[in-house]
């Protein structure tokens, strides 16, 4: 277990990168990380995590990587990736929520009772098969 949880941070790292999009769908640059950071986490260090040539992060790093990506810290740690449902369920949460529409509905959903709840997933479910959602390239145009 030692060698392959020192990877889990690089493999999670990657997961980030393949899960959480920038707001026009793309993947996250280097440079946006290092920006979005504030320079506490250099685009060189990002890839020397991302691809195992450093394993052994900073707290401060760790911090601001979860920031960044909208996950807690408490994501980099633990059990290695492809065997951590919580892991994968936290990216998959910060990458819903870096859609602002979506952040929007969820925001307004909070508080409905559960039942109201259920009604406003059948109402999505019939507009996704309807076909009334917008591809991921379409989602700026058609909300801003």
């Amino acid at each position: 277990m030692g060698v392959r949880s020192r990877d889990s941070v690089s493999e999670k790292i990657d997961h980030l990168f393949h899960t959480v999009r920038r707001q026009d769908g793309r993947e996250y640059t280097y440079d946006d990380v290092e920006q979005g950071t504030g320079g506490r986490v250099s685009r060189s260090y990002v890839w020397k995590l991302r691809h195992g040539r450093n394993r052994n992060p900073s707290l401060d790093v760790i911090e601001a990587l979860g920031e960044f990506f909208r996950v807690p810290p408490t994501y980099f740690f633990g059990e290695p990736l492809p065997d951590d449902e919580t892991a994968r369920e936290a990216a998959e949460v910060a990458a819903l929520l870096q859609d602002t529409a979506v952040r929007t509905v969820a925001e307004h959903a909070r508080g409905l009772s559960p039942q109201a709840l259920q009604t406003v997933v059948a109402l999505i479910d019939n507009l996704k098969s309807m076909g009334a959602v917008p591809h991921r390239g379409q989602r700026a145009a058609a909300h801003g």
